[in-house]
């Protein structure tokens, strides 16, 4: 079975997966899943890749394939969040990314403390994201994932070869070890994943609903949302890292404040 490799930028979810497909592939998209979802991004902690027209570059830094990447500095696990463990080379790999970003993306170099802070604490808030998708029975089935990812390929499928969005969604499919689309979609690795993505939406959703269409209230809600979720510290973690305020830092220091 082939194995989904790693994703070296952040996963955007819909709107950015779609950029460049216009309106029409976006309502082809099923909206009882996927409404709203826009500006929404999201990592899993193995940072399996669903394919996306969202290509990062890498000038100043090279990072190598992550998944040849070994933990030299992390005990084996570094974080729990009720019954997932999140270990030392997954953070590692997410340092690495983050230090990727902000080098070669935003063109903000950092020190080592500022990407093991952002790359833990998103770690952590995707773990206790998914941990209230499975308490509020928010759970995606395999076959709404499979749906998703085939509204995905026919979306991909009606653009010319030539579409930026269609050649870097070719390009993760082969990056993924797959030679056709149709084995990527059909690939468990894939489907799980797309699972755990479109939960996490579900649950954005949810968290979104009394927001009222048109206010630009959707980002803050959802960022106090999952800040109050790490504020509650139902995790533990094993290392000297305090990730509160992780997403304002990551914010600000990306915008230069």
């Amino acid at each position: 079975m082939k194995r989904i490799l790693v994703s070296i930028v952040l996963l955007l979810l819909l709107s950015q997966i779609l950029i460049g497909c216009g309106q029409k592939a976006e309502q082809q998209v099923p909206t009882n899943i996927l409404k709203a979802v826009q500006s929404m991004t999201s990592q899993n902690n193995s940072h399996t890749q669903i394919a996306q027209p969202i290509v990062g570059s890498t000038t100043n830094i090279a990072i190598p394939d992550l998944k040849n990447i070994k933990n030299t500095k992390y005990p084996n696990v570094v974080a729990e969040v009720g019954d997932t463990k999140i270990t030392g080379l997954q953070l590692t790999r997410e340092v690495l990314i983050k230090q990727n970003d902000f080098v070669n993306n935003i063109k903000k170099p950092q020190d080592e403390f500022f990407y093991e802070k952002i790359a833990l604490g998103l770690l952590v808030k995707n773990a206790l994201i998914d941990n209230e998708v499975m308490r509020q029975g928010l759970q995606v089935t395999p076959d709404e994932a499979s749906s998703y990812l085939e509204q995905q390929k026919k979306s991909m499928d009606s653009l010319p070869d030539s579409d930026p969005a269609k050649k870097a969604y070719t390009k993760t499919i082969n990056d993924n070890g797959f030679s056709t689309s149709t084995d990527y979609i059909n690939s468990p690795e894939t489907i799980k994943f797309t699972q755990i993505l479109l939960g996490r939406v579900k649950l954005r959703n949810l968290v979104l609903h009394s927001i009222p269409a048109g206010q630009n209230e959707a980002y803050k809600t959802w960022q106090d949302y999952t800040d109050k979720l790490i504020n509650q510290v139902n995790y533990k973690i094993f290392i000297p890292v305090d990730i509160k305020g992780y997403q304002q830092l990551e914010e600000q220091t990306a915008k230069g404040k």
